[in-house]
């Protein structure tokens, strides 16, 4: 009897595999037909994905946070900006629509692909650099290779790439422990990666589209999500000695919802822990610049973009008239 039920359950297992492989080849080639909402440039020896609102100068540019995303978390906001100045948004290689290309996934490639990006693309110069979390990272590459380029710089919720310095042993392996990846390379060959990230927007109908999209695209971005993933240690190593933004106007927006480690850290006192350690990063970032300051985003988690993105819009309008008047 139980060699019976051990045998209906692996033909049954076997059976879902086999729908669920079927259901994402099917899944795949319909997303091949979905028009993308931006345009593209040729990087060397592959094409990188933009999207482009408003016509005039500066540019406000976005970097995306570690995910499989990719412009889609800034497409509401870019939306809400005003038309009289440039807002570039974009995905970096390997996600969404963007090839992958052959080039390393480093902090200082992914900031010359994404200078020649915005050169190519002939947007107005200056540049806002906006990075949310890991873009925040990624954004210290940008500032130190094409410094006179950057007008002003708005960090949301950002990564600490040295943050072993203000965790504890025990709270930093628990921070960095990353994806699984074996599982989610299994997952996305069987159909359930899409099933699995289908909630990463909230269900409201302004991210209707969000919705769609990043679901069925997810097959190409979360090779590239995890790649970057096995780069990030390196990454913030060396964003780590990036120490100086001179006296380039900064802002850091930050995350100021108590609760917002409540479902992901059980142990009070590691809770605690993490609480006090981001603010203090938080509070550390503005030593990166003579002129910048903070903006405490209450009842918002990590993810300001999505919980409170008028603060964001705000933020930028802010140093938009702030370049400006410098002029």
């Amino acid at each position: 009897m139980a060699k019976r039920i051990g045998l209906g359950l692996i033909t049954l297992i076997i059976f879902l595999l086999i729908a669920g492989f079927i259901f994402e080849r099917i899944s795949r080639n319909d997303a091949e037909k979905i028009n993308p909402d931006g345009n593209f440039v040729e990087i060397e020896n592959h094409r990188l994905h933009y999207y482009k609102t408003g016509n005039g100068g500066p540019t406000v540019v976005f970097e995306t946070a570690f995910d499989p995303a990719g412009h889609l978390q800034w497409y509401n906001i870019q939306k809400e900006l005003p038309t009289s100045y440039t807002s570039v948004s974009y995905d970096r290689t390997g996600i969404l629509w963007s090839e992958r290309g052959k080039n390393p996934k480093s902090g200082e490639q992914i900031a010359a692909e994404l200078h020649l990006l915005l050169e190519k693309a002939n947007v107005p110069k200056p540049y806002i650099l906006v990075g949310h979390s890991f873009g925040g990272t990624l954004v210290r590459f940008f500032v130190n290779k094409y410094p006179d380029d950057v007008a002003g710089i708005v960090l949301v919720d950002s990564q600490c790439p040295d943050d072993d310095k203000y965790l504890s042993p025990e709270l930093f392996k628990m921070a960095n422990q990353g994806l699984p990846s074996g599982f989610l390379k299994f997952a996305n060959t069987f159909g359930l990666a899409r099933l699995m990230f289908k909630g990463m927007f909230p269900k409201d109908k302004q991210y209707e589209y969000q919705n769609t999209i990043m679901p069925a695209l997810l097959y190409k971005s979360a090779y590239a999500v995890l790649e970057e993933q096995v780069q990030m240690s390196s990454i913030k190593k060396k964003a780590s000695k990036i120490k100086s933004f001179g006296n380039i106007p900064l802002y850091v927006l930050t995350a100021a919802d108590g609760k917002r480690y409540d479902s992901s850290i059980k142990d009070l006192k590691l809770k605690t822990e993490m609480l006090s350690a981001w603010n203090k990063m938080q509070k550390d970032f503005l030593l990166l610049s003579t002129d910048s300051k903070q903006i405490t985003v209450p009842n918002s988690g990590h993810y300001i973009n999505q919980e409170q993105p008028k603060v964001i819009e705000n933020a930028i309008n802010d140093m938009v008239n702030k370049i400006s008047s410098q002029k």
